[in-house]
């Protein structure tokens, strides 16, 4: 698999209002699916029954929109965030729904580019008070007088939506219906309006009105009506991720303003702000079945290296800690990121380290390893034959040695180049294992002098079985073929072996005994499978060699389950989401029980927030392009670790 490059400096980007919908993979029953509780489609569960009650009772999805955290402490009260509301528990049991446009939540009107009315003092000053003792009828005559369903010949039925949004059927499933309570029920969503019908000024084809907690947005293009996805934007000011440009600047003073920080105890960044608060895992995927509201805190204690592969560069530092956050509350205890030479040693002998030393200082703080795949020679370095390689390999020496010694004690392995057996990674003509040697004994040398104590990992090849002169050579035979050169000169300078085997669409258990194990179709012979088989396999050869005591990491393994791949990963398609989780989890306990393999890194955790679907990076990762999990990441989370 190719890592991103560096001409890919894509910034972490997606837009806030995306209505998740469900994939169209093949149905599989799954726990999933048998669990009405759970969305898939933003991979959070109501776990809280009367949260759960009150959802069934007003509506369901069509009111509240999908669930997009799980249930946390805010200000005192135990609230789950969707879509459109946020429920907040009640000291006597009961749920309500939060004013969430009051001043001291959301009270704001410029947000990713609509102007929405204010509230209006004599709209307000006019509002029936609770203390009336003809409150029920009044509020709601002051609702259909306040709300039209006509304004300036435009259909923008708003007293037809806020009486129509809880039905008999929600309410009263089953038994008679109370028409005299649906009106109370309704105002539990919407809340008394708060200002008068307002045209949008840049887009008059919409018209808004401003309620307690929601906005209604009649659209004269569909002539529909409907609340908007507001408390998506609650959960933004919180989290910082996917904040429109307008509304960062309305919230910055906010006390809910980019508070969730993985890194820091309760969760909370600013705890004298955010007082009787826990966001802990407030924002981790949940799973199907329940008790997802306990996920491990912290990188498992383990000896064995529980990783992911992450893409960092780039991202501001706020999404460089939730990204440590989410390997953080997966329980996992490795990182393992790519870096290109040529964007660290920027001319002979400087260095830009900003990025880098963000990324490995957010990593510390986090409490995770790092493993570093090191690529790509600068263009000073390389000459007409060497490739992407250096050609005076002396240089590659110098620089490992400066990288080592920067991060002495904070870096704990670095993988010497990567798929060395591909012309993409080595440049066309040089993939013959000659090419690869002196590099594996120079950048072996320079780590050693700059951290004796650092884990040095021979590059992993790819996993393919073509043999094309010049662009590819079968993984196998290529490290048959380096630990024959110069009789076995190899061997010693290294202390693992890397792997990057590949399920493509096969269980993990799959063997070329049983063929008809795979999902696709696409099993053919020994040459198109390698998984555990290939990792067997290249650890015979290792015994053979007499280096049987050396352990094998896998510094990329996953999973690529996308509807839409990119020529060359068909196969993408014959695995959904949730098989894609189940067949993870499978390979991490396969590979904790070989006494051979020293770690696992996923492959991905993040991609999606830099790629696009049609690269086949996307299909691998695990994490949406909106922070939100997949069935893969909250499979992990829950998967016990030794």
């Amino acid at each position: 698999m190719e890592i991103m490059r560096r001409s890919l400096r894509l910034v972490v980007s997606a837009s806030l209002l995306v209505v998740l919908v469900a994939s169209g993979s093949p149905a599989t029953t799954t726990l999933a699916q048998a669990d009405p509780r759970y969305f898939s489609q933003t991979g959070y569960r109501i776990d809280n029954d009367a949260f759960w009650n009150f959802f069934q009772g007003r509506g369901g999805v069509p009111t509240f929109g999908y669930p997009v955290s799980r249930q946390f402490k805010l200000v005192g009260f135990q609230v789950q965030i969707f879509q459109r509301l946020v429920m907040q528990l009640q000291p006597d049991g009961s749920v309500q729904t939060l004013n969430l446009l009051d001043p001291g939540l959301m009270p704001y009107t410029q947000i990713n580019g609509s102007t929405y009315p204010a509230p209006d003092p004599a709209v307000v000053g006019a509002t029936p008070p609770v203390s009336d003792p003809n409150y029920n009828n009044a509020i709601i005559a002051f609702t259909q007088q306040t709300a039209p369903d006509t304004f300036e010949g435009q259909p923008v039925n708003y007293f037809q939506t806020f009486s129509n949004t809880v039905t008999c059927d929600d309410a009263f499933p089953n038994q008679p219906c109370q028409q005299n309570l649906l009106p109370g029920l309704n105002l539990q969503i919407w809340g008394a309006p708060t200002s008068n019908p307002t045209y949008d000024p840049t887009n008059h084809n919409f018209i808004y009105q401003r309620f307690q907690r929601s906005i209604m947005h009649f659209d004269a293009g569909c002539q529909c009506t409907q609340g908007l996805l507001l408390a998506d934007y609650f959960k933004s000011i919180i989290t910082g991720q996917n904040l429109p440009l307008d509304l960062d600047v309305e919230a910055r003073n906010s006390i809910y303003y980019k508070q969730y920080d993985p890194s820091k105890p309760l969760s909370i960044a600013r705890p004298d702000q955010l007082t009787n608060s826990d966001l802990t895992n407030a924002f981790t995927p949940s799973q199907p079945g329940g008790g997802g509201n306990v996920s491990p805190v912290g990188p498992v204690n383990s000896t064995w290296g529980y990783g992911m592969s992450v893409q960092l560069w780039y991202f501001s530092q706020d999404a460089k800690g939730q990204t440590v956050g989410l390997i953080q509350q997966a329980g996992f205890n490795w990182m393992k990121v790519q870096v290109q030479w040529s964007t660290v040693e920027t001319a002979p002998g400087q260095f830009d380290w900003s990025q880098l030393d963000q990324i490995v200082s957010t990593a510390n703080t986090g409490g995770l390893k790092i493993l570093m795949s090191v690529v790509d020679a600068p263009s000073f370095y390389q000459t007409p034959t060497s490739g992407l390689t250096p050609g005076d390999p002396n240089t590659f020496k110098t620089f490992m040695q400066t990288v080592a010694a920067r991060y002495a004690g904070k870096v704990q392995a670095y993988e010497i180049w990567n798929e060395q057996n591909l012309s993409r990674e080595m440049g066309s003509g040089n993939v013959d294992p000659s090419h690869y040697l002196p590099l594996l004994m120079a950048g072996y040398t320079g780590l050693k002098a700059g951290d004796t104590n650092v884990l040095a990992l021979l590059g992993a090849p790819s996993p393919t079985g073509a043999n094309i002169p010049g662009e590819s050579i079968d993984d196998l035979q290529y490290l048959q073929q380096l630990f024959a050169l110069n009789g076995g000169q190899a061997l010693g300078y290294f202390d693992a072996v890397s792997a990057h085997p590949s399920g493509f669409s096969n269980p993990p258990n799959c063997t070329p005994a049983t063929p008809q194990c795979s999902l696709s179709g696409a099993f053919n012979d020994n040459d198109s499978f390698f998984a555990f088989t290939r990792v067997s396999q290249y650890h015979d050869l290792m015994v053979a060699q007499g280096i049987g005591n050396k352990k094998i990491w896998f510094t990329e393994f996953g999973y690529c389950s996308n509807d839409t791949p990119p020529p060359g990963y068909e196969y993408c398609k014959s695995i959904d989401a949730s098989t894609q989780a189940s067949f993870l989890v499978q390979a991490f306990q396969m590979a904790r029980n070989l006494d051979y393999v020293g770690g696992m890194m996923q492959w991905n955790l993040n991609y999606q927030l830099a790629v696009p679907q049609t690269d086949e990076k996307w299909g691998f990762g695990i994490i949406r392009n909106d922070w939100s999990g997949r069935p893969a990441y909250s499979a992990l989370a829950q998967m016990p670790k030794s």
